[in-house]
């Protein structure tokens, strides 16, 4: 396979996403000491079942590089015809970001999600411009920019990423969307301030899945992405399409009923702030529920106790999903290798 659009493609190519990207994150052996390709498979199929435009395939979950391609080989092996795949480019330094673009790149792989090196400490909005355009000159993979505070720099932007900077790097040839996170509490409108200057080139969206239904009434945003909506099973793909066939009424139905289980996810959430980190262990177990793999993931990783477990499983229940009966089987997997 091969990237599947050329540079000058990229941008029309994003115009006809239509959907919601979800997250797979790696399965692990029973040591922890390889990738259980059985397992990963299992979870990029059944993502594509549920109707999920394509995944995530995330790093930040304990693989090392050379693992990480293997885990885009497995995904790409299992992905169906016609589901995409995004490539998470979350390394220690911008050479082995590009190493895993080039993978991306000769594996066929829709776009990439770029994040900033830990060490990378922009002075101005200037500098994430040039070190993005750096990343995009060297290769053809088409990117999702990613504007979150999580990369802490609210120092050149009180939104927590620099506006001005996106607004530029949007003309990028290879520039596909924008996933924006920044401005809290005023997320919206920092999208709409991004829309405005960035809608003309990109495509732009809150990856918030609750924010979707006011996004298609507001400018009829086509796709969001990319998050961990498997942690509701088929619902958000469910959903996102009713209301773009004009079923509105059957599809906030669909929407708000599993409250109880994104204000589950909300308390859980706020038992981890300001880790500047995500708790993958807990969209392990929220995806377990509803099928996926589950198991753990390689240390470091923030642990799961038995309380935020029983927190997010209320949460689930009272939306009305079936669930295992109880968690004994969340630790070795659905597929033990």
């Amino acid at each position: 396979m091969s990237l599947p659009y050329t540079r000058a493609e990229a941008k029309d190519r994003a115009r006809e996403w239509f959907g919601a990207c979800n997250v797979t994150l790696p399965s692990f052996g029973a040591d922890y000491s390889r990738l259980n390709p059985q397992a990963i498979a299992h979870d990029v199929r059944l993502a594509a079942s549920m109707g999920y435009w394509g995944t995530l395939v995330a790093s930040e979950c304990g693989t090392t590089v050379d693992e990480y391609v293997q885990f885009m080989e497995i995904a790409a092996d299992a992905s169906p015809s016609g589901f995409r795949l995004v490539a998470h480019l979350s390394f220690s330094t911008t050479e082995e970001a590009l190493r895993v673009a080039d993978a991306a790149c000769a594996l066929g792989f829709e776009a990439g999600l770029p994040s900033y090196p830990p060490d990378f400490v922009p002075k101005a909005s200037s500098d994430v411009v040039d070190w993005t355009r750096d990343l995009m000159e060297r290769t053809d993979l088409g990117m999702i920019l990613f504007a979150v505070p999580t990369w802490g720099y609210r120092s050149i932007s009180p939104a927590g990423f620099p506006h001005d900077a996106l607004q530029e790097m949007a003309q990028f040839d290879t520039a596909m969307a924008v996933k924006y996170e920044g401005g809290a509490p005023g997320v919206v409108t920092g999208l709409a301030d991004v829309l405005r200057r960035c809608g003309e080139h990109v495509v732009v969206c809150a990856p918030m899945e609750f924010t979707a239904p006011a996004l298609i009434e507001w400018y009829g945003a086509r796709w969001i992405g990319t998050s961990g909506y498997e942690a509701y099973g088929d619902r958000v793909p469910t959903w996102f399409a009713m209301l773009h066939e004009g079923r509105w009424g059957e599809g906030m139905e669909l929407f708000w009923s599993y409250q109880p289980a994104r204000e589950a996810r909300g308390s859980w959430s706020a038992t981890f702030g300001g880790a500047n980190l995500i708790h993958r262990n807990g969209w392990k177990y929220l995806g377990w529920l509803h099928g996926f793999n589950g198991g753990l993931l390689r240390m470091p990783q923030m642990r799961l106790s038995a309380a935020q477990m029983a927190m997010l499983r209320r949460g689930i229940e009272a939306s009305g999903f079936t669930v295992p009966d109880d968690d004994s089987g969340f630790i070795s997997g659905r597929i033990p290798e």
